[in-house]
């Protein structure tokens, strides 16, 4: 399975959006998944289809909101 992994200093719950920078018709659905008990973030990216992504991450701590966005390039789904 290929992912993304992003770590953070405490376990979060997070929104991910993906918006494909190559090709904007493309769009995949919002995922909401969670991180392990030691703050680590796999996110799957086997059905993303080849182009350059945008993934854009939204998540509250202690009451604040967060935001982070990374670039990746996807090679196409695995089949």
């Amino acid at each position: 399975m290929k992912t993304v992994t992003f770590s953070f200093d405490h376990p979060v719950a997070v929104k991910v959006f993906f918006n494909c920078v190559s090709d904007p018709q493309l769009k995949k659905d919002i995922r909401f998944l969670r991180s392990d008990e030691w703050g680590l973030l796999h996110i799957p990216i086997d059905d993303i289809p080849e182009g350059t992504w945008k993934l854009m991450l939204e998540w509250n701590y202690e009451g604040r909101d967060f935001c982070m966005e990374r670039t990746i390039e996807s090679t196409g789904a695995v089949l």
